[in-house]
């Protein structure tokens, strides 16, 4: 929200143009042809412009994708928010984030397991993800005191209890999984993104290893792997399954499978990137 304070606006988007839109495409049209290779989608959606700009716009050749354009609509908000990164505006901006965790979060989510409907017209209309914007320049600029914290960690673990416990009555009942109470904009799972984020920023990572510069540029190069690890992913992931022979529900692919994803596809990253024309297209 701050971008304003290292470069003006027309810059911003030429930023993230480069960095975020036009890998985007490139690896939307290569997952589309891998897709089509794998029989996962057929030549036939795809046979007219219209239907190739359907399925690209549409995330439907890799559904993963979607949170991209979420990124992309948060960018086009970013010149009104970044109009709000100032102390004068911070009480405002949190009065926004309680109206938003009170509508959007929890009643839209606890009153339809209660079996009333609720009106989407009361929730607060700023957006689904740009409640995180919000929230990481509140929680970076400010600290919590010790008993504001203790109240965010209680609040995650009845969080967690929540939602595990809606999951299993209500899939009981039903006998199959119900998601009604699952949503990353939902109650629990933003206070178990706080939580994450106070506690990480708690441990003060980076007064501990700013005096390293060795450790401080390996970090910077892993986490400028991180867009390009999104985006191929589920390739490394397809190919691990059929090499091993695993299913993707079987607990040793949820519990090293993760692990394994994100190191191979770590590494193909961080080796396209030293590629001089390929990694004009490796974010």
């Amino acid at each position: 929200m701050k971008y304003r304070e290292r470069y003006d606006t027309k810059t911003f988007f030429k930023k993230r143009f480069l960095k975020v839109f036009i890998p985007l495409c490139f690896w939307s049209i290569i997952m589309l042809f891998w897709k089509i290779q794998i029989k996962q989608i057929n030549y036939q959606d795809i046979c007219s412009v219209n239907k190739f700009i359907n399925v690209i716009l549409n995330n439907k050749e890799e559904s993963t994708y979607y949170f991209m354009f979420d990124i992309l609509g948060i960018y086009f908000t970013m010149p009104l928010l970044s109009l709000l990164a100032k102390e004068e505006y911070k009480k405002t901006l949190w009065f926004t984030v309680l109206i938003y965790f009170i509508f959007n979060a929890t009643l839209s989510n606890i009153l339809p397991i209660m079996g009333i409907t609720f009106n989407n017209s009361l929730t607060v209309q700023v957006g689904g993800y740009i409640v995180y914007v919000i929230l990481g320049y509140l929680l970076s600029n400010q600290d919590l005191t010790r008993k504001q914290k203790i109240l965010l960690y209680v609040g995650t673990i009845v969080g967690l209890i929540y939602r595990y416990v809606t999951t299993f009555v209500l899939s009981k009942e039903s006998g199959q999984v119900v998601k009604i109470t699952w949503g990353y904009c939902s109650w629990h799972c933003i206070l178990l993104a706080c939580s994450v984020f106070v506690c990480v920023k708690g441990l003060r990572i980076n007064e501990k290893i700013k005096n390293n510069p060795k450790i401080v540029k390996k970090l910077s190069e892993i986490s400028s792997c991180s867009f390009g690890i999104y985006l191929i992913h589920m390739i490394v992931k397809y190919y691990e399954l059929r090499i091993l022979n695993l299913n993707l529900y079987s607990w040793q692919f949820r519990t090293f499978g993760i692990i394994s994803t994100y190191l191979i596809s770590l590494v193909i990253i961080y080796v396209l990137k030293k590629i001089p024309i390929v990694k004009k297209i490796v974010p």
